[in-house]
């Protein structure tokens, strides 16, 4: 742990290597009010726990900031932690700790998958003895005739995370940029580590994102711009005209990702898909996990050109593919109709919450997601953890806000209460 404080001094904060040993004190190692505020937050965005500054300032020397973090993290490797933060655990994973009434923390859809669906999970269950289908063949052909495209088209694989790990394998070259907004997606920052990357985030607009500067952030280094769209966790979404002005800035020689997790709750579904034809340069991310149901089960896809395609599917690891969560999926496709029906009842309350919230006197920008966004700023925690105590966990963002998944009515209704007892 004391390797990894040292490397965020003298990279991060940019100490001089020969003030940080074990023995340092934080004055003698630089570390006054706002050195030791930065220091926080750094080693809480890599550790993915909470490490506050006054957490620090009575600690006397560097290897005491060390013992501590190993004791605040039970000795959890960084990379245990930035799984953490994918999963929506801010302070990690508790198996010991019991699950709370009211699961609202990660985006999940509060419906079971249905009956047709649960059909072809039996029935391909019943043949567990055998590979997969390598190729995921017959979705990768479903969905080319869902978006009117050739198969060669569209990649398939175990999440839409893992294609993108994929494509930014494929991608990654000695000093170059992956460009996105913050806050976003979590697992960018990760994946953009694995691969090597260069990170540039910018921050948003009015928790939207601000296209203008992300454009100019792009340089001859940058090789990818990542665009959660609607945006996670704001929830906040760019609407064609804004996508087509920051597509016509970019250029043709950097990818630009639309991910699209959260397409079917916003009011342009086929935005994405409507731009891959004009835009060679652009990648639509989209998945089964939620509007379909299926996070349990992993599938997701790309929508690009054939020979980036073709690129990403030799990087994507074999087999990785259930038949049981192909067959999910296909029967998800075919029972499209009476899913997107939950996706209005889940938006409709999605709607009611926020009025709710609004009448309560918090902030809470319109969502066109499965989720809304409470931008706190520094009362997230204190939030997050008095919703916590009255059995509804939400996912906090340190320093930026809370994200609060939209569940049955009964979910978002204990939500409420616990929100009226904390307005601001």
């Amino acid at each position: 742990m004391y390797e990894l404080l040292k490397t965020i001094m003298i990279e991060d904060l940019e100490v001089e290597a020969d003030q940080v040993s074990p023995d340092a004190s934080r004055e003698d190692a630089g570390l006054d009010s706002l050195a030791t505020f930065e220091l926080s937050l750094a080693l809480s965005q890599r550790l993915g726990v909470t490490i506050a500054d006054e957490d620090l300032f009575g600690l006397r020397t560097l290897a005491d900031i060390a013992e501590f973090l190993e004791r605040r993290t039970g000795g959890r490797a960084p990379q245990d932690a930035g799984l953490a933060r994918l999963l929506g655990d801010g302070d990690g994973c508790h198996p010991d700790r019991p699950s709370p009434a009211h699961q609202l923390a990660r985006n999940e859809t509060p419906f079971q998958p249905p009956e047709s669906v649960l059909d072809a999970i039996t029935r391909a269950a019943a043949e567990a003895n055998r590979y997969p289908d390598p190729a995921c063949g017959a979705l990768r052909a479903a969905l080319a005739r869902h978006y009117d495209l050739s198969p060669d088209r569209v990649a398939v694989g175990a999440g839409s995370i893992t294609l993108l790990q994929a494509l930014l394998t494929v991608t990654a070259e000695p000093g170059a940029a992956v460009a996105y907004s913050w806050p976003s997606f979590d697992g960018y920052e990760v994946l953009a580590d694995l691969a090597g990357f260069r990170t540039v985030r910018v921050p948003l607009a009015e928790d939207g994102h601000d296209l203008d500067a992300l454009a100019a952030a792009v340089d001859e280094h940058t090789r990818l711009v990542l665009l959660c769209n609607p945006n996670n966790p704001t929830g906040t979404a760019s609407g064609e005209a804004d996508l087509l002005r920051f597509l016509d800035a970019v250029p043709r020689t950097c990818l630009v990702v639309l991910d699209e997790a959260y397409c079917e709750y916003a009011r342009d579904p086929g935005l994405g898909a409507r731009l891959l034809t004009s835009w060679p340069n652009l990648i639509v991310a989209r998945t089964f996990s939620k509007a379909y149901g299926l996070a349990g089960l992993r599938v997701g896809y790309l929508l690009a050109e054939p020979g980036l395609i073709s690129r990403v599917q030799r990087m994507v690891m074999p087999l990785s593919v259930s038949d049981v969560a192909q067959a999910a999926a296909l029967a998800s496709l075919a029972a499209e109709k009476e899913l997107l029906g939950r996706v209005q009842d889940t938006a409709a309350e999605r709607d009611r919450v926020r009025a709710a919230l609004l009448a309560l006197g918090f902030d809470v920008p319109p969502s066109e997601a499965n989720f809304l966004w409470l931008p706190l700023g520094a009362r997230a925690q204190e939030f997050a953890a008095a919703c916590a105590s009255a059995g509804v966990d939400v996912r906090p963002y340190p320093g930026d806000g809370v994200r609060v998944t939209t569940g049955t009515a009964e979910d978002n209704d204990a939500f409420l209460a616990a929100a009226e007892t904390n307005r601001p």
